[in-house]
């Protein structure tokens, strides 16, 4: 067996908790040798959760000094381009939150740092880590929803109500730290993005710099397929925290509320079980009786069977940090590499541009 990666983390609040199990959990394949975070108190208690002794205020004494292949970035979205840079630079492997970074000349200067220094770039979309996930990609490439015509995606819950999440400037807002998990997945399942309208709104008085907290979009997929989006962290009471839908020629795929969304040891704490339905492909209906056309008209919609094979464990954010220790090991791409996520960044920036301009974004001009 080879040696386990040797990984820094770089920031320890939120997001880092859940980064921290696959380290404990799986320390043949992945180990964190060190931490950094800039507020030393915090750093030290992370490390003294996770069983680390090298401990860090100065990122680039980690890259100098630490013993480590790789770096977990766990940042806010605006330090994500610079610490990866200065990582890859210095010859280490970055697995690093999404958003990927607050401009896509940022992103693109990402790729090219990690290209130019041969190492692995990754980005933490770890719902496509799911087996829920990988099960409705495999019915889909087996053609059991026939061509899809249409996505539609939506988060409604309460946001934040202080910090970064709600300013603009460090990557703050309802598109950059939710719905671009949907926006990577439905990538993930039907394609690239071509064109996209949208509006953003800062509905919150507490929303700042422009970050937005309600967001309504229109996307044309490059399948010809339509989309929707909506997001919204302005209420606590809605019936589904999050969901999306996919119709297809031949079915329909749509997820479930997750049982506890709160719970931060949820590993799919986005959604819960996945349903589908199909179409009867018997069209002879003229032999049909109103018990059978009622049937045809509503099929029942059934569970979605998930496969071990398709994922180590349930627990996405272990199987998305040993995707990334099997990548380095293998010179295999990312699933979530950053050369792929500059796809779903432009949807992102696209919808920003589309409501500063109240015009369509072509994907291509950007």
């Amino acid at each position: 067996m080879s040696a386990p990666l040797k990984v820094g983390m770089l920031g320890t609040r939120g997001i880092a908790r859940n980064h921290m199990t696959p380290y404990l959990t799986h320390p043949e394949q992945v180990r964190m040798t060190a931490v950094c975070d800039m507020v030393e108190p915090l750093a030290r208690d992370y490390a003294k959760d996770a069983g680390v002794e090298d401990v860090y205020t100065d990122f680039d004494d980690m890259l100098k000094n630490a013993d480590i292949d790789a770096v977990d970035i766990c940042t806010n979205h605006a330090a994500h381009a610079p610490c990866t840079i200065a990582a890859v630079r210095a010859g280490k492997h970055v697995l690093v939150e999404k958003a990927m970074a607050n401009t896509l000349q940022a992103c693109r200067d990402m790729v090219e740092a990690a290209d130019k220094a041969g190492v692995t770039l990754m980005i933490a979309h770890q719902l496509r880590h799911s087996r829920e996930a990988n099960a409705v990609k495999r019915f889909i490439d087996e053609g059991h929803l026939g061509e899809i015509q249409a996505v539609r995606t939506h988060v409604t819950m309460g946001g934040p109500k202080r910090g970064w999440m709600c300013d603009a400037e460090p990557g703050g807002g309802v598109l950059q730290l939710n719905s671009i998990h949907h926006i990577d997945l439905l990538r993930y399942y039907v394609g690239n993005v071509k064109r996209v309208m949208g509006v953003c709104k800062s509905a919150q008085p507490h929303m700042v710099n422009g970050a937005e907290d309600v967001v309504a979009a229109t996307l044309e997929l490059e399948n010809g397929a339509i989309g929707g989006l909506f997001a919204s962290w302005t209420t606590d009471i809605t019936p589904e925290r999050a969901a999306y839908l996919l119709f297809g020629t031949k079915g329909t795929v749509h997820s479930t509320p997750p049982v506890n969304p709160r719970s931060r040891e949820s590993p799919t704490s986005h959604f819960g079980t996945i349903m589908h339905a199909l179409k009867d492909p018997d069209e002879n209906l003229d032999r049909r009786n109103d018990a059978d056309l009622q049937r045809l008209r509503h099929p029942p919609f059934d569970v979605l069977p998930t496969r071990e094979a398709d994922q180590p464990t349930v627990n996405l954010f272990v199987n998305e940090v040993l995707h990334f220790a099997e990548c380095i090991r293998t010179g295999k791409e990312p699933t979530s590499s950053g050369r792929d996520n500059i796809e779903s960044m432009k949807v992102v920036f696209a919808i920003c541009e589309s409501s500063r301009t109240g015009r369509a974004v072509d994907l291509a001009d950007l």
